[in-house]
This record gives C-alpha cells, sequence and structure tokens, in this order.
C-alpha cells in the first residue's frame, strides 16, 4: 500500500510538471499583457507548488496586497504555470514565471530583492534557499498542533514569521538546536478579514464542518472524515434544527483513494449546495459552531470566538497535539450518540469566556496591533537590517 502510495506521488508530480510545461507559453502571453514586475522589488513570494497548494498563498494575498500598499513592491515568483493561470485573476501584485531556480537567482539580482518569502515547506524551496543575499522568510499558512509545524526545515530559514507565544514554545520544544531569535511573532493576518453576513435563516444555527486532508504520511494522517466525519455527515443532514456546511480542506483525496472515495460520498449525501465556496476564515465567520480536526481551522475558529468541536483523528499522530487546545475546545475521539443535540447546545451557549486567554497564548495580546499590521512591521524591520 505504501509503495503504491509512492509511485502515485510520483506520478502527481510528473503529471504537474508536464502540464505546467505545456501550458507554459500560454501563461506567457498572458503575463506578457499584465503589468510588469517593478524594476526594484525589494519583497518577493516564492511559491512552486501546483494548483491545488494555490490555497497556501491565496490566504496571504491581502497582507501582502497591503504590505507592497506601504510602498514598498512585493512580486509573486511562481514556478508553476498553471498556478500562475489561476492566481492571475486574483492576484493584485505582479507576478513572475520561474519555472527554474536559476530564473529565480536571475530575478532575485537583477531586481534586488531583500527579502524572499515562502508560505510552505515545498521541496524545491531548499534549491531556492541557496541564494545568497535575501533574507529567506518562512510564512507558515496555518497555526496549529500538527507535527508539520515543527518541521527542523524551519532551520533553513533566516527567520520565520509565527504566530504567537504557542508557537514559539511548540518549536522550541521540537525543533533541537534552532536559534530563538528567528522567530518572530506577528500573530494571523488572516483573521483580520473577517466578512459577516447575514444568515439566510437566523433561527437555524449553521454548524461548519471543516475535517483536514488525509496527509502524505502516517504523521500527517489528521482527517476525519472517513471516520467518524461520514456518520457526523448524515446526522446533521437529516436533522431540521440545524444547516450543516462542509468545507473541506482542498486538497482532500489528492494521496488516497479512500479520500476521494469519502468525499465523493459527502458529495452524495450533501448536494453542492452546502459547500463553502468561500476562503475559511469567512466560513468560520459565518458559522455558528465549527466541527473540525487538529488543524489550523482549529485555531482559527477559537481565535474568532466560534463553540469548537475537534475530531481525533483515528490515524496515528505525534505525542498528544491537541495539548494546546484541550482546554479551549471540546475533543470528540469517538462520535457520542447525541452528537447533534450536543452541537445544538454549544451553538446556544455561545464562545467560551476563556477563548479571550486562548487567542492571547496563540496569537498574541490585541495590543500589539493586528497580524497585518505586525506583520508589516517585521518584514520592514527586516528590510532596514538587510545590506543594500
Amino acid at each position: 500500500m505504501l509503495q503504491r502510495k509512492k509511485v502515485a506521488a510520483v506520478l502527481r508530480r510528473v503529471r504537474s510538471r508536464l502540464s505546467s510545461a505545456v501550458n507554459e507559453p500560454r501563461v506567457r502571453r498572458r503575463l506578457a499583457q499584465t503589468s510588469a514586475p517593478p524594476a526594484i522589488s525589494p519583497f518577493a513570494v516564492y511559491f512552486a507548488d501546483a494548483p491545488q497548494g494555490a490555497y497556501q498563498l491565496k490566504q496571504w494575498l491581502p497582507a501582502l496586497n497591503r504590505l507592497a500598499a506601504t510602498g514598498t513592491p512585493v512580486t509573486l515568483l511562481l514556478a508553476n504555470a498553471d498556478t500562475a493561470a489561476r492566481l492571475l485573476d486574483s492576484a493584485q501584485l505582479p507576478v513572475a514565471l520561474c519555472p527554474q531556480a536559476s530564473a529565480v537567482e536571475d530575478f532575485v539580482v537583477d531586481h534586488r530583492v531583500q527579502v524572499l518569502f515562502y508560505v510552505n515547506n515545498n521541496q524545491a524551496n531548499f534549491t531556492t534557499l541557496r541564494i545568497n543575499g535575501p533574507y529567506h522568510v518562512h510564512l507558515s499558512h496555518g497555526e496549529s498542533e500538527k507535527s508539520s509545524m515543527v518541521s527542523n526545515q524551519l532551520k533553513a530559514y533566516d527567520a520565520a514569521f509565527i504566530a504567537g507565544p504557542a508557537s514559539r514554545e511548540r518549536i522550541l520544544h521540537h525543533v533541537r538546536r534552532i536559534d530563538p531569535s528567528h522567530l518572530v511573532e506577528i500573530g494571523r493576518p488572516q483573521l483580520d478579514l473577517v466578512r459577516a453576513e447575514a444568515p439566510a435563516t437566523p433561527d437555524i444555527p449553521v454548524i461548519l464542518y471543516a475535517p483536514t486532508w488525509e496527509g502524505d504520511g502516517p504523521a500527517m494522517a489528521y482527517s476525519s472524515l472517513r471516520e467518524p466525519g461520514l456518520e457526523l455527515i448524515r446526522a446533521l443532514n437529516r436533522d431540521p434544527r440545524v444547516r450543516l456546511v462542509f468545507r473541506p480542506h482542498p486538497k482532500t483525496g489528492t494521496y488516497s483513494a479512500d479520500f476521494t472515495r469519502a468525499l465523493h460520498q459527502a458529495h452524495q449525501l450533501l448536494g453542492p449546495s452546502s459547500e463553502s465556496s468561500g476562503d475559511a476564515v469567512s466560513a468560520i465567520s459565518l458559522a455558528d459552531v465549527v466541527v473540525t480536526d487538529v488543524s489550523a481551522m482549529a485555531m482559527d475558529s477559537v481565535g474568532l470566538g466560534k463553540p469548537t468541536v475537534v475530531l481525533a483523528s483515528t490515524g496515528p499522530q505525534d505525542s498528544n497535539p491537541t495539548r494546546r487546545l484541550t482546554s479551549y475546545v471540546t475533543i470528540w475521539p469517538v462520535l457520542p450518540s447525541d452528537a447533534v443535540d450536543r452541537i445544538l447546545e454549544f451553538a446556544r451557549r455561545g464562545p467560551d469566556p476563556l477563548q479571550r486567554e486562548f487567542r492571547d497564548i496563540v496569537f498574541g495580546p490585541a495590543e500589539l496591533g493586528t497580524g497585518t499590521e505586525r506583520f508589516i512591521r517585521a518584514s520592514h524591520d527586516l528590510l532596514k537590517s538587510a545590506p543594500n
């Protein structure tokens, strides 16, 4: 089974590269019709993922736009032509297509890039990290208790912009010999962009079920979708007292045929009208109760003051990954028989007063400013110290 998964992963990467190469001429023609990157771009973001990973970069675009609005240009350096095509319509920032590390290196030199951001730990990042000169800064695309949040790869970057004290504690505990001074707390800029809308039926609570993806290995197997997620969907979907909104992780089913089937079953049970098409933070802000897994959705949900239930995955996990969440959320290792009644009670009760304490622990106190403001300050602080 493991060997088949490895072969399937290799085939996916090959197909992605072939598709990118085939579509590159067309995408370059589109880029030629847009605004060219500025002659000098002190900030740049490198992103090498295929389109299914584009959500990782898209969630940073509002903060990056605000950074560019301070008068210091920001350019997106994209390695995959298909990803560039997807982002061209939504990104307000200039885009440069850089399929090879040498193209990134040429851009950094020619456009005098001083700070290079990364939103994930794609293997291609570590080829680009060979470039001397600019600060290499890791921006995680979420804040969670997943094992990926304490990757030893963090030591490769000059700095890691992290959410807050909880992240610092987690990293220093797990990542040996990392320099604490390289961890810069900026909060979570994505939480600044909540868009509240009136519910379609105010008297019926909205329950958001947002399972994470299956992961690419046993250490990342946090998803509840197969079990007990489908059972939960059946229970909520047939109960007229609630309205279920389903928001699976964008990568669900990309590494496991079992999860592809589970996702198909969920869609058959719910129909397209029940699936959230907006961004994650907006989906959380419109919900009365959030049911999710060990993931960034759980942290963001409690950070936004929502009653939150975490379904503990049946798959292997690291030692007690929910330790930070247990004081602030309900943990269900097994789906209780009265799950819907309990969820309705959470909706009536509203957020726990302790959630303000949680927000300070995970995202830092409000007195430090919004996440976007802190991100901009930290970015400019690096720029000030960068060599000319």
